[in-house]
């Protein structure tokens, strides 16, 4: 009896044994998974991690501001006055401690809108919000609301009246008119720490410049980034394809969440501006992108570090609709700034994108660098079409869901053909198969070669 009994012991400790080690191999199979042993043509597997940055907004953003309240006394009906009203009142709050601006139901064109410390402006979701257009704006560049270019400010917040609603009839409205201006920002974000903008639905023209803008501030100091903050709840068409909804040159423990664009590049961490690459100084990092979509546009992710190395970018959750690519991995390279620092640019190598799930289809905006991924045949087609409304696209279909051309896969190699980097791609979903290419990456070596020259038509000649 005690002998059977030892017999089951042995048996039992076995089986344990077993389970466990089952257990830890799978355990270690999530760790980093072979794309290669995916069978399904429209999975690609990728790599996991547990080395990740965290979004939980509190660790970006917590409000501090007091909650004194008053309505601002704005004229509406597109009032050239109304800027300077709406400066004062801001300028005034915050001399007294802060607090929140709420703006009315109305149409209000408003231009360079200087933000301070502790105030929060909250807008009603029947106020349209539009760029003052009066005066000599012929070539000017023009931006509504200023945030920390010429001096330091923190504890600020551009909402609408419901700030963590997620449902868009309750965002406020914004239009982007055609005009004679250079081009126009919504919101430019310089020399501020601890700020939220959140609840935005603009209509724009195709116009040039991205609406919501981190930049180093007029001081040209890589030290006075933009700091700790939330960017979420935003949605924007009618992008132009060079732009799109946000450009980050700087920027450092940023969350930007539950962001749509339609055309255009959704969310740009493309650090081009010609005082950001002065010197190799870092003006990006700690950067967390959740929910990013786009439709009819270039892509929704766009990596472009331009000459500096840059910190980690975090991005999780990609939706791309009938775009040329879901995401642009870019490698760092020597821009035209003669001026630059001789340095050609990465990301961090944990900086992380997954979870991106893409549908092909026609309807992307295509610009002429990426014709030479298409068939001779639809190569001619693409030249010879009518440009978009933002003169530097032609409409056509989805190549792939990523572009790539700053990893070993891509045959990046440094000094010959630029800023070489890797980041961690996780999993990409295609829902079909309606792409140029059957893979799922772009890389240079996809050129379709050997297509005779095709001169584009003159003017009104296109098709």
């Amino acid at each position: 009896m005690k002998k059977n009994n030892f017999k089951s012991i042995i048996f039992i400790l076995l089986a344990i044994n077993i389970i466990t080690s089952c257990s830890n191999k799978d355990d270690d199979t999530n760790e980093k998974e072979d794309p290669i042993s995916n069978n399904d043509p429209l999975v690609y597997v990728g790599q996991t991690t547990n080395d990740r940055l965290t979004d939980n907004e509190e660790r970006f953003y917590k409000d501090k501001i007091p909650n004194k309240e008053l309505v601002a006394t704005l004229n509406g009906n597109c009032n050239p006055l109304d800027s300077g009203i709406l400066n004062n009142e801001i300028e005034s709050l915050s001399n007294d401690g802060g607090g929140v601006i709420r703006i009315p139901k109305g149409n209000y064109c408003l231009r360079d809108i200087i933000l301070r410390s502790n105030i929060h402006l909250k807008i009603d979701p029947e106020a349209i919000i539009e760029p003052d257009l009066s005066g000599n704006i012929k070539n000017k560049n023009i931006t509504i609301f200023v945030v920390g270019e010429d001096f330091y400010l923190e504890n600020v917040s551009i909402t609408n009246l419901d700030e963590d609603n997620t449902d868009r009839s309750t965002w406020f409205q914004s239009n982007i008119p055609n005009g004679e201006y250079g081009g126009v920002k919504l919101v430019e974000f310089g020399n501020v720490k601890n700020f939220k903008l959140s609840g935005i639905t603009l209509t724009d023209s195709f116009s040039k410049f991205s609406n919501i803008v981190l930049n180093l501030p007029a001081s040209s100091k890589t030290n006075e980034v933009s700091t700790k903050g939330v960017i979420k709840n935003v949605f924007m068409t009618n992008m132009h394809v060079g732009y799109g909804v946000i450009q980050m040159q700087t920027g450092r423990s940023i969350l930007c969440k539950n962001i749509s664009g339609e055309g255009g590049i959704t969310m740009r961490v493309e650090t081009g501006a010609a005082k950001t690459n002065m010197l190799n100084e870092k003006t990006v990092d700690d950067i967390v992108v959740r929910d990013i979509t786009v439709k009819n546009g270039d892509a929704a992710m766009n990596f472009s570090p331009h000459r500096v190395d840059q910190g980690r970018v975090d991005v999780e959750r990609v939706i791309a609709t009938n775009s040329t690519h879901a995401v642009q991995i870019a490698a760092g390279f020597l821009d035209n700034n003669t001026n630059g620092v001789n340095n050609l640019g990465t990301f961090d190598s944990k900086s992380y994108i997954g979870d991106v799930i893409v549908t092909g289809g026609y309807g992307a905006q295509v610009k002429g660098k990426d014709y030479k991924y298409f068939s001779c045949d639809k190569r001619k087609e693409l030249i010879e079409k009518c440009y978009n409304p933002d003169d530097e696209s032609v409409t056509g279909t989805s190549i792939s869901a990523v572009r790539n051309n700053a990893s070993s896969n891509a045959d990046c190699a440094n000094g010959s053909d630029g800023g070489c980097y890797e980041i961690i791609i996780g999993r990409i979903t295609k829902t079909n198969e309606d792409f140029e290419l059957n893979d799922f990456f772009t890389y240079p070596s996809s050129e379709i070669k050997g297509c005779p020259k095709v001169k584009k038509p003159e003017e009104g000649n296109c098709n």
